[in-house]
């Protein structure tokens, strides 16, 4: 007969696989609301915002090395310099921006219609639906447009998905893709605590959308464009799997008729038509811009 130890023991293995996948249902919403009521309590106090995106990089950075999809990921694959330079840098033209566009907010109200008597939370929920709209727009015609995949393609090069290389944007596209959501936020009256919450709520979510972690977005994938949905846009098999261009909020996808595939994505990621771009951060910033390169486009040509 079994002793109380061994009986423990035989049902904590049992039940280690329920405890495990609920651990992975439960990490997106846990991350994404947890930050989300951090801020909306803080009303965008920078530090707030600051602690917020920096213990969520950390948090995803720990996960990654406990639970990776792909082993393999969390390797250097002659990258890493280049993705940590893209980080510093669009972080760096994305927080600026806020930061001027939170100063224009607070000398004009524009057309003053921004709903301001609502609560803050629902103020910055209102916010990202309008900025994620824009972000969705351009990145949909950046793979189209070929000037635009040009300043894109840089992005879907690597061969490995981790949350460090999600800020991997030339920086001119960094700009391009958040002015749309941004003017339009300016025009109608949002202010800047606002406007910055929103967009840390944006890194926040990119972070676990590039994350090469083992979680599962569950029911909340039809409202989220969450990392299994990403990672069916970044796969090597290009040209047939246009779409799931949505950055944060997924129901874009299916609004506009772009929603692929769901499920398991292949693990074979990147393109290989360009190899400019495997090289480092100042060749590709100026590779979008000279003659004779790669013409690829959405339709993987």
């Amino acid at each position: 007969m079994p002793s109380k130890g061994e009986h423990f023991g035989v049902m904590f293995f049992a039940i280690l696989p329920r405890l495990r996948a609920l651990g992975a249902s439960l990490l997106y919403p846990s991350v994404f609301f947890g930050a989300f009521s951090a801020l909306g309590l803080a009303r965008g106090a920078p530090g707030v915002i600051a602690a917020v995106v920096a213990g969520s990089a950390l948090l995803v950075s720990v996960l990654e090395r406990l639970f990776p999809v792909s082993s393999k990921w969390n390797e250097d694959h002659g990258d890493t310099r280049s993705d940590r330079l893209y980080l510093v840098t669009n972080l760096g033209v994305s927080q600026t921006a806020a930061y001027l566009v939170g100063l224009v907010s607070a000398r004009s109200d524009m057309l003053a219609v921004w709903p301001t008597e609502l609560p803050f939370a629902l103020q910055v929920l209102l916010a990202l639906l309008v900025f994620d709209l824009g972000l969705y727009a351009v990145h949909r015609a950046s793979h189209s447009v070929g000037w635009l995949w040009r300043l894109h393609a840089i992005h879907h090069f690597p061969r490995r998905i981790h949350w460090v290389n999600g800020q991997r944007r030339h920086v001119v596209h960094e700009l391009l893709e958040g002015t749309p959501g941004l003017v339009v936020l300016l025009v109608l009256g949002a202010k800047g605590p606002v406007i910055a919450s929103a967009l840390a709520m944006v890194t926040v979510h990119l972070l676990l959308q590039h994350a090469n972690i083992r979680y599962r977005g569950g029911a909340l994938r039809h409202v989220f464009a969450v990392a299994e949905l990403h990672r069916w846009h970044h796969q090597r098999r290009y040209a047939a799997v246009q779409g799931n261009y949505a950055a944060v909020f997924a129901f874009w996808d299916r609004l506009f008729g772009s929603r692929l595939a769901d499920g398991d994505a292949p693990l074979e990621v990147g393109i290989d038509d360009e190899p400019t771009l495997q090289e480092g951060w100042r060749r590709q910033q100026l590779w979008p811009f000279r003659r004779g390169g790669s013409e690829s486009s959405a339709s993987g040509e």
